[in-house]
């Protein structure tokens, strides 16, 4: 089947990717902005969290070295888009090289890898945004309640016959011109699972969509972290080394955090 992606609720299944930490065995999701060089020449950025290219337990080890595979749409030599047809880029990613760039706070889980080299290597089928385009509205301008849109790989759950992301919606849920919880972050009203770490989040005003934010934490019943692991040994009055340790139960609230897209442009700016 033949598909132009000529609408915008279409082009963005072809803006995000799936990132996979081959290190550590995880994965979430990324999407591409382009930033303009001369009248010629753009850059391919590649944004997520620093948790998705680092792994959740090396997101600050500025030591820290991953194995990390990215999954392109290649187009036919007409351009026509062949659904299924991908591409797979491997990188050896070390904290500083050329090509990676990070938010300057460590709390900050923001950041983006230069990828414009996969683009002369294939023909990419990829669209990547233009970052000044979807970022120009003020947050005044939005309101709690107000539908959004995500797409991304929740729970490593796509469409694996075409390659193709999942999109979900949901609410803003706190008010966006204030940041919560005193962050540049916003909550929004939807089912967020591990995997849509990384997702880009849409939300129109108008006829046209603009870019909120981008996903970064899926809050938990009782637990602060989405996983935690207790030593079985500490527990009995015996301890031993290399205790069993299990995982913890936790619930999902159907909740999720982006940083807003101010965090975004101050990694873009770095670029």
């Amino acid at each position: 089947m033949e598909i132009k992606f000529d609408k915008f609720e279409e082009q963005i299944f072809l803006n995000t990717v799936l990132i996979e930490n081959l290190t550590d065995a995880e994965f979430g999701t990324g999407f591409l902005i382009q930033k303009r060089i001369d009248d010629k020449k753009v850059k391919h950025l590649l944004f997520s969290n620093k948790h998705v290219f680092w792994g959740k337990r090396d997101k600050d080890n500025v030591l820290a070295e991953k194995d990390i595979r990215i999954t392109f749409h290649k187009t036919e030599t007409d351009g026509s888009y062949k659904l299924g047809s991908t591409h797979k880029l491997n990188i050896h990613l070390k904290r500083g090289q050329i090509g990676y760039y990070e938010h300057p706070e460590t709390s900050v889980d923001v950041a983006c890898i230069n990828v414009s080299s996969v683009y002369l290597i294939i023909p990419v089928g990829m669209r990547s945004v233009e970052l000044e385009k979807f970022i120009d509205f003020n947050l005044d301008s939005i309101f709690a309640g107000q539908r959004i849109m995500f797409i991304g790989y929740p729970k490593g759950f796509f469409d694996t016959a075409n390659f193709l992301p999942v999109a979900r919606s949901g609410f803003i849920a706190s008010i966006p011109s204030v940041d919560f919880q005193g962050k540049k972050q916003l909550l929004i009203d939807a089912q967020v699972f591990p995997g849509s770490s990384g997702s880009p989040v849409f939300i129109k005003i108008g006829h046209a969509y603009k870019l909120l934010g981008i996903i970064s934490e899926v809050p938990v019943r009782h637990l602060d972290f989405l996983e935690l692991e207790v030593d079985k040994a500490k527990t009995t009055e015996k301890k031993e080394e290399g205790a069993e340790k299990v995982s913890i139960p936790i619930q999902f609230i159907g909740l999720g955090m982006l940083y807003k897209n101010e965090i975004i442009k101050i990694v873009f700016d770095l670029a």
